[in-house]
């Protein structure tokens, strides 16, 4: 037991962030895109949102497995995150948005820019092409806006448990 070594976390306070809200992208029911956002200030989550259908509104297979529907019923991470903290009194003024694993949507980066976020963070992963002129918008919307993008390099497993600390572990006991 004395070889047992707490798993490390990523060292950037971004990445960070960015594995938290890889995290709440896991809550999502979408079939085909789980998304995740987590708004920050001074280190602090103030909320947090992931794409689904709105509260209320029932999750069925038939809505979640019909492309055309659930596009048209989901409410994207970023949107939940600014509603949640919106329903909790929370100003996100000069707040931080990390968004996993996509870069904001057009439609998104306007509810951030009303919102008074001042950075989003996202993964520097290969966008998909299907939504670029999307992502190409929100850029040109947040660079008009003052809002500042960043992509940050996600270097090897984002959960901490599957660190390397893990497989040192692992060899010590085989």
């Amino acid at each position: 037991m004395d070889n047992l070594k707490a798993p490390k976390a990523p060292k950037h306070w971004d990445q960070r962030f960015l594995v938290i809200a890889s995290h709440f992208a896991g809550w999502s029911k979408d079939p085909s895109t789980k998304v995740g956002a987590v708004a920050v200030r001074n280190r602090r989550i103030l909320a947090q949102g992931y794409n689904g259908l709105p509260a209320g509104v029932h999750d069925s297979d038939a809505r979640l497995k019909n492309r055309e529907t659930r596009l048209e019923m989901t409410v994207h991470a970023e949107m939940n995150c600014v509603a949640m903290a919106a329903q909790n009194g929370v100003s996100l003024v000069g707040a931080t948005m990390y968004v996993w694993p996509l870069m904001t949507c057009s439609r998104c980066a306007s509810m951030l820019i009303q919102a008074g976020i001042n950075n989003v963070v996202v993964p520097d992963y290969v966008e998909p092409q299907r939504w670029q002129d999307s992502f190409d918008m929100a850029r040109a919307m947040f660079i008009e806006a003052g809002v500042s993008v960043s992509r940050i390099p996600m270097n090897g497993p984002i959960n901490p448990m599957e660190d390397s600390v893990n497989d040192e572990w692992t060899e010590s006991i085989a």
